[in-house]
C-alpha cells in the first residue's frame, strides 16, 4: 500500500495488492481509509492548504462509504483535530510501511535470486529450448548459451558462446541482448543468427526479421543498425606470438595494431533458391560459400565430431564451395578431394590430411 501511495509500485506488485485486497476485505476498507486522507492529487493544486486538502479526504472517504453504506445512516464527521490525528496515524502506517519494505528488501532480493541456467551442445549435436519469455533458440554444434531461469521484468541478457538461431519473443519493455564475444547484439523482437566462436577469426550477425543493433564492447558509443536480410562481418585480429615469431626478423620494428576490430554489413547472399547459407545449419544444411579450407576443418569438426590435422598451409588456404545435408564425413571428405589435391586417413574420430600434386 505504501509503494502504490508513493507511485513506486511496479505492474506485478499492483496486481498482487489487487488480488490480496479482494480477499481481504478488511485490508481492502483500510486501503480505502489511506487513499481518502491522501486526498485525489490528480486534482488538487501544489499550493492547496493542508487543511483543505485533509478535509477534501474526508468527504472523498464519506462519499465513498455511504455509497456502500446506503441505507446504514452517515458517517459522523469528526473534528479538525480528530482528522488530524488520523491523519497522522495513516502517515505514520504508510512510513512504518515504506521503512519495512526498504529493510527488507536485500533479502527479499537474496531470496528470490533467479537461477542462472547452461544449455549446451557438443560437437555433432544440435540442441533446441525456449526461454521462460518464449524465445526459441537453435544451439549449433559446439556451442553454449547462459541465460537466467526466469527473465527480470525489464531486461533480457543471456551470453553466448558459439553460434545460435534466436527466435525472440516480441516484449517492448525488455530488450533482448545477446552477449558474445566482443560484441552485443540487442532487439526486441526479431529472428537472427550470432556466430561467434572462440577459434574462428570473425564474429557474424544475420539478420533474417525484424531489426538489431549491434555495440561493440571496446567501442560502446558505436551503434551497428541491421535490416532484414543484412549480415555484420566482425574480423578480430589477436596477437599471436607465435606468429609474430615467424615474421620477418626486418619487420620487427614496425608498428603493430593489436585487437583491431573491422567490420562490414553485407547483404545476404544465398546459396539458390531462398537458402540463407548462414542460417541453413539449422534445416541441417552445412552450405561452404568460398571458404578457407582451415575455416571448413572448423566445420566439419564442429558438424561431426571429429579432430582434424593437416600441416600443409598451402592446402589450408584453399578455398571451397559446396552444399552438403545427409552425407557423413567420409562422403564429404571424398567429394572435396575431388576438386582439392588432398588426400585423408581416417583412425576412429581423427582424420589426418596430406596434399598431393598431380603427377606426384
Amino acid at each position: 500500500m505504501a509503494r502504490k501511495a508513493e507511485r513506486n509500485a511496479s505492474p506485478e506488485e499492483l496486481e498482487e495488492l489487487a488480488r490480496l485486497l479482494a480477499a481481504n476485505p478488511a485490508q481492502a476498507y483500510f486501503h480505502e481509509l489511506v487513499h481518502a486522507l491522501r486526498g485525489n492529487q490528480d486534482h488538487l493544486e501544489l499550493v492547496t492548504p493542508r487543511d483543505e486538502m485533509v478535509n477534501h479526504g474526508w468527504q472523498d472517504l464519506e462519499g465513498r462509504l455511504n455509497t456502500k453504506r446506503a441505507g446504514q445512516g452517515q458517517l459522523r464527521r469528526m473534528s479538525r483535530s480528530a482528522q488530524w490525528v488520523a491523519a497522522a496515524v495513516v502517515l505514520g502506517v504508510l512510513l512504518t510501511g515504506s521503512l519495512w519494505y526498504t529493510r527488507r528488501s536485500p533479502a527479499t532480493v537474496k531470496e528470490v535470486q533467479v537461477e542462472t541456467l547452461m544449455a549446451a551442445a557438443g560437437f555433432g549435436v544440435k540442441k533446441q529450448l525456449v526461454l521462460s519469455d518464449g524465445t526459441r533458440v537453435w544451439l549449433n554444434a559446439g556451442s553454449r548459451l547462459t541465460y537466467p531461469a526466469v527473465f527480470p521484468v525489464d531486461r533480457r541478457e543471456v551470453q553466448l558462446d558459439g553460434e545460435a538461431y534466436f527466435d525472440v519473443a516480441p516484449d517492448s519493455k525488455a530488450p533482448f541482448s545477446v552477449h558474445a564475444r566482443k560484441i552485443t547484439v540487442g532487439v526486441l523482437g526479431t529472428s537472427f543468427n550470432v556466430k561467434a566462436y572462440n577459434d574462428d577469426d570473425e564474429i557474424e550477425t544475420t539478420l533474417i526479421s525484424g531489426k538489431v543493433q549491434v555495440t561493440l564492447d571496446n567501442e560502446p558509443e558505436k551503434h551497428i543498425l541491421l535490416s532484414p536480410n543484412e549480415k555484420l562481418t566482425i574480423v578480430n585480429e589477436i596477437e599471436d606470438p607465435s606468429r609474430d615469431a615467424k615474421k620477418d626478423q626486418q619487420q620487427t620494428d614496425a608498428p603493430r595494431a593489436y585487437n583491431v576490430l573491422r567490420y562490414k554489413v553485407q547483404a545476404l547472399p544465398t546459396s539458390g533458391g531462398n537458402v540463407v547459407m548462414e542460417t541453413a545449419w539449422v534445416n541441417n544444411k552445412l552450405v561452404i560459400n568460398d571458404e578457407s579450407f582451415e575455416t571448413v576443418i572448423h566445420m566439419l569438426e564442429r558438424k561431426y565430431d571429429v579432430a582434424i590435422h593437416c600441416e600443409d598451409t598451402g592446402l589450408m588456404q584453399e578455398h571451397i564451395s559446396g552444399v552438403f545435408e545427409k552425407e557423413n564425413i567420409d562422403e564429404v571428405l571424398r567429394i572435396l578431394a575431388m576438386t582439392t589435391q588432398f588426400r585423408y586417413r581416417v583412425e576412429g574420430k581423427k582424420i589426418e590430411l596430406t596434399r598431393y600434386l598431380t603427377g606426384k
